[in-house]
């Protein structure tokens, strides 16, 4: 028999951080009358880790806690009934206890879909509708195949996955304590950056790199999320090696290397982002002052097109510069982040992002006060021996957008 081994009750310690009992009931309230506009009287939410802790992201949303492991969050539209945090594995139940604004936690295992059933029925729902809030809604996933068939089988009412609606209408748009912990990210990112510069010269591995960024932010409080480094020369690079997005590895930088980079760094799930080209040992290229004046003249475009009633089309027209050009985007130039790697996706046809590709919720998008996003231009040769990207995180407030980050817009020497 495995029990709970739940002694303690929910001591909601000072040991982590916790936003206001006033911000956990805005947050309730709001998800209360999205649940109403979509005819909802119980949702079952998912997550299992993941990139930034975002594939527990809705979870940590309403309850302060984000699993390494599968979790499901039982939350319910009367105000009455409290919701319920399964955990997926016994040894994290004291954590959960210390850390989680939901006092009723439960073990999920054995059997996770009668857990959650068992729970719905004990509510006197197991008729009504349940709505599925799963993961990133870009890649049309849901829970395990197992659950749904056996929650299908078990709940009465219609169960629909509704994981688009909720990311994209329930927390696109934060808070004042919310962008405060992004603010907290965004400083972390700073002192990265720094550490990062200091440590770029000859000698030194990307791992070396990835080190000292990462230890200027961890001793103040901050949190390890995704780094991007790769070094590679500014000059006669092989095809393919300077692009940006690889992890790094035991390189050794050289004098006359560019150095790229595109890291995070969160405040308790909330992160920003910061990237900036370093050049090693001498000034950057001719070939690379071109684009770095490409890539600048594009931010500052993408800075003014962000502002409320803006949309999705208003940015992609201000990336005309790169898009113009001789050379190609690889990645997204713009995306939600926050709590999360959200919508929008805004990229080139270059990129496979829209408007390269077909995705109806950027289409649709219009920016908001409040809303926080990452602006990333980047540009690569046609030939990909040569690639950064530039970008920050900024709030979008009434009369535009703010950047997060204090670190110079720049190409770094070091």
């Amino acid at each position: 028999m495995i029990e709970n081994r739940l002694v303690t009750p929910n001591s909601r310690t000072e040991q982590y951080p916790r936003f206001s009992e006033e911000e956990y009931e805005r947050r309730y309230d709001n998800v209360r009358a999205w649940m109403d506009s979509q005819d909802l009287d119980v949702l079952l939410i998912y997550g299992n880790g993941g990139l930034l802790g975002g594939n527990s992201t809705n979870i940590h949303y309403l309850s302060n806690y984000s699993g390494m492991f599968m979790t499901y969050l039982v939350f319910f539209a009367d105000p009455d009934k409290s919701p319920t945090l399964y955990c997926g594995l016994s040894n994290h139940l004291q954590f959960l206890a210390e850390i989680s604004v939901v006092d009723d936690i439960r073990l999920l295992i054995p059997d996770p879909p009668k857990q959650l059933a068992d729970r719905v029925d004990e509510a006197g729902l197991s008729q009504g509708n349940t709505g599925i809030v799963s993961l990133d809604p870009r890649y049309e996933y849901s829970v395990p195949h197992d659950h749904h068939v056996e929650l299908q089988s078990r709940l009465e009412g219609e169960l629909r996955d509704v994981t688009g609606s909720f990311v994209n209408e329930v927390h696109s748009v934060k808070s004042d304590e919310e962008i405060e912990w992004i603010e907290d990210a965004a400083r972390y990112c700073d002192l990265g950056m720094e550490a990062l510069a200091e440590a770029a010269e000859p000698g030194v591995t990307e791992y070396e790199l990835e080190a000292a960024l990462k230890n200027a932010y961890l001793k103040e409080g901050g949190e390890a999320s995704f780094t991007f480094i790769n070094s590679a020369p500014m000059a006669g690079a092989e095809p393919g090696a300077a692009i940006t997005w690889k992890e790094p590895s035991s390189r050794t930088v050289e004098r006359g290397d560019i150095i790229s980079t595109e890291f995070s760094a969160s405040h308790h799930g909330y992160s920003s982002q910061i990237h900036r080209p370093i050049a090693v040992g001498q000034p950057p290229t001719d070939e690379y002052q071109e684009m770095w004046e490409l890539a600048l003249e594009t931010y500052e475009n993408m800075l003014d097109a962000l502002k409320p009633g803006n949309t999705a089309r208003d940015v992609a027209d201000a990336t005309a510069p790169i898009e113009n050009s001789a050379y190609k985007t690889y990645d997204v130039m713009l995306h939600g982040f926050g709590n999360a790697y959200i919508h929008p996706f805004i990229g080139t046809p270059s990129s496979n992002y829209w408007p390269g590709g077909d995705d109806p919720l950027t289409e649709a998008w219009e920016f908001k006060e409040n809303m926080t996003v990452v602006i990333q231009p980047n540009l690569t040769t046609g030939d990909e021996t040569k690639c950064f990207q530039l970008g920050t995180a900024v709030v979008i407030r009434e009369d535009g957008a703010e950047v997060l980050q204090e670190y110079p817009v720049e190409f770094v020497q070091s």
